[in-house]
């Protein structure tokens, strides 16, 4: 006995569906980041501490840990290269904060005395790029061709403003990101600077398109 099967199949009707996509370019940013690329909230490094002197005396800092980095992000917004520089947040009239405070941008070569600025401080500080590391950051294809570390310099009042700590060319990468460490900051204190735990002053980094 044989048994017969029958199937019976529907009209099946397609349609094509386009999808589109864009992806846009992102936002050239600047940030202190940890190892794993976060946001630091609060950054900050302390100067190395001195004692009372009569006479004028510098401390040094470094400035990009490696759980601190200055970072530098260019998602294909800046073809033509860019610059990062540091200045005081509150422009060129700020000062080491503190019950009596000192100069950071004195316009003497040393800072050890006040000279022709604005203000009656002494002190003058240097930041020298020069003498930092500079790496890739996330990005697996980049690389810091044609991206330079600025030279030492130090903050003048109505002269050097803010200071360059690097400068990258238009042929350096268009896609990519960044990080610098280790950049060594050198500050002059004046004679008799009263002793006090909390001489301060804000630095922002900046980064702009070229």
């Amino acid at each position: 006995m044989y048994f017969l099967y029958k199937e019976k199949y529907g009209v099946v009707r397609s349609a094509t569906t386009a999808l589109t996509q864009i992806i846009n370019s992102g936002t050239l940013t600047a940030d202190i980041v940890d190892a794993a690329y976060t946001p630091v909230a609060s950054p900050s490094f302390a100067m190395s501490s001195k004692n009372f002197s009569f006479s004028c005396q510098s401390s040094t800092g470094t400035l990009g840990t490696a759980s601190q980095q200055l970072y530098v992000q260019n998602p294909d917004a800046a073809d033509s290269g860019w610059t990062l520089t540091i200045a005081a947040t509150s422009g060129p009239t700020a000062y080491w904060d503190s019950t009596v405070d000192y100069d950071y941008n004195d316009a003497t070569s040393s800072g050890c005395t006040d000279g022709a600025d604005a203000d009656s401080l002494a002190g003058q500080m240097t930041i020298d790029a020069s003498s930092g590391t500079l790496a890739v950051g996330s990005c697996n294809s980049c690389t810091t061709n044609n991206i330079t570390k600025g030279s030492s310099a130090a903050f003048a009042q109505t002269s050097v403003d803010s200071i360059t700590l690097l400068n990258a060319a238009a042929g350096s990468d268009d896609i990519g990101d960044w990080k610098l460490t280790g950049v060594a900051i050198t500050q002059t204190i004046p004679g008799e600077q009263p002793a006090a735990s909390d001489y301060s002053i804000n630095l922002t980094i900046t980064v702009t398109a070229v």
